[in-house]
């Protein structure tokens, strides 16, 4: 269990992070999704100006609905580990404890996704997805995307192709075949 000063600085960065969705309502919001349960059809990250929010939901009319980064505590703890094993996969000087204590140096390359899919395998997450983006995928095409299913919920993050290699993460349903991302 994550200590919690650790817990709640981590619901921060998460919240910090690309998230999809306006949250709450009646028993059901007008979307027709489940309460605490949010559409993927809109976006809710402020701080998100460098347009990536656009292809986060570019797929959300074949998803189910998500909570929103904040709504659930133990999604969020899956979430911070999920993301932390993914990103000590670039690291060049791993710590004592097995991660990453500086920065992580990782492109959309092959060669990269599968350091990733190491690294989750590594962590207990061996049913995660870690390839290069598709047109189809909601992340730019070329973008390492990774994709770990967590109850009825997938973490999502990702790293944009040059020249911005830039970090995502967010939460999204599942599809309807009850996968994170098409094959």
């Amino acid at each position: 269990m994550i200590p919690v000063t650790m817990r709640a600085l981590s619901v921060a960065v998460l919240s910090l992070v690309a998230s999809c969705g306006v949250g709450g309502g009646p028993e059901r919001d007008d979307d027709d999704q489940p309460r605490g349960r949010v559409s993927a059809a809109v976006c809710a990250d402020p701080l998100n100006d460098d347009g990536h929010c656009a292809v986060e939901v570019k797929d959300s009319h074949r998803r189910a609905g998500a909570p929103a980064i904040g709504q659930d505590e133990k999604l969020d703890e899956a979430a911070v580990a999920i993301h932390r094993y993914a990103r000590d996969a670039g690291c060049a000087e791993p710590v004592t404890d097995g991660h990453c204590s500086g920065t992580s140096e990782l492109a959309a390359t092959e060669q990269d996704a599968a350091a990733v899919r190491r690294s989750l395998a590594a962590g207990g997450y061996s049913d995660a997805v870690v390839r290069l983006g598709r047109e189809t995928d909601p992340t730019v095409a070329g973008a390492l995307i990774y994709a770990v299913r967590v109850g009825d919920v997938c973490v999502l993050g990702d790293v944009t192709p040059p020249p911005v290699e830039k970090w995502h993460e967010w939460y999204a349903g599942l599809l309807p075949d009850g996968r994170c991302l098409d094959p």
